[in-house]
């Protein structure tokens, strides 16, 4: 089970969490959220952290040149869109991009279409983009892991109390877990991180 921790805001979680070995960390480029970072914050943080952990980029209804120098800038090896009406665009960035989507209004005409290398099922929301910590449509969520080929992690309201039966319930391939993890917005508890990454090896 592949696992990202999101919304990781300073130099200390950064570290600490990529001790505890998730595949993914999330550094949020949004200056609205309370988990915001910025590219030269995470650029002296990404040469501490081990080369087998996946550095993602989240970005809010950015454009692409605002996107490219911030991976060259902050070393990232993804980047994470929410609201771009195309990813195409995007692909000049030169790494991995993740779709946000929202499982429940999908629009299945995409099938076959997308250029991307993932989605993160997350759930709609009127008040943030992502991290509100409300759970989403499960159920919608499974149908699209599984009637479709692109890979797709599973985020919104996850924590370690309802990760298992998220898990088995959806059987995504992956999970992203922000708000769940937290001692505050942008602190996070490492011994929630701890017990939900051991919860999703042990599957």
């Amino acid at each position: 089970m592949f696992v990202k921790i999101c919304g990781i805001a300073n130099r200390e979680d950064a570290i600490a969490v990529a001790r505890l070995a998730p595949d993914a960390l999330g550094f949020i480029f949004w200056p609205d959220s309370p988990r915001g970072v910025t590219a030269d914050q995470v650029a002296a943080w990404t040469p501490l952290l081990p080369s087998s952990i996946h550095k993602v980029g989240v970005f809010v209804s950015p454009t692409p040149a605002e996107v490219t120098r911030t991976v060259h800038r902050a070393g990232l090896d993804v980047v994470q869109l929410h609201q771009v009406s195309s990813v195409d665009a995007f692909r000049v960035a030169g790494c991995a991009i993740w779709e946000v989507i929202h499982a429940d209004r999908f629009d299945w005409t995409r099938i076959g279409r997308a250029r991307v290398d993932a989605y993160v099922a997350d759930t709609y929301s009127k008040e943030a983009p992502g991290g509100t910590g409300k759970v989403g449509n499960w159920e919608a969520i499974r149908t699209v892991a599984h009637r479709q080929k692109i890979p797709v992690i599973m985020a919104g309201g996850l924590n370690r109390d309802n990760i298992r039966e998220a898990i088995r319930a959806v059987q995504p391939w992956g999970v992203d877990v922000s708000s769940g993890v937290e001692v505050s917005p942008g602190r996070k508890d490492l011994r929630a991180v701890e017990e939900l990454i051991r919860s999703c090896r042990n599957q």
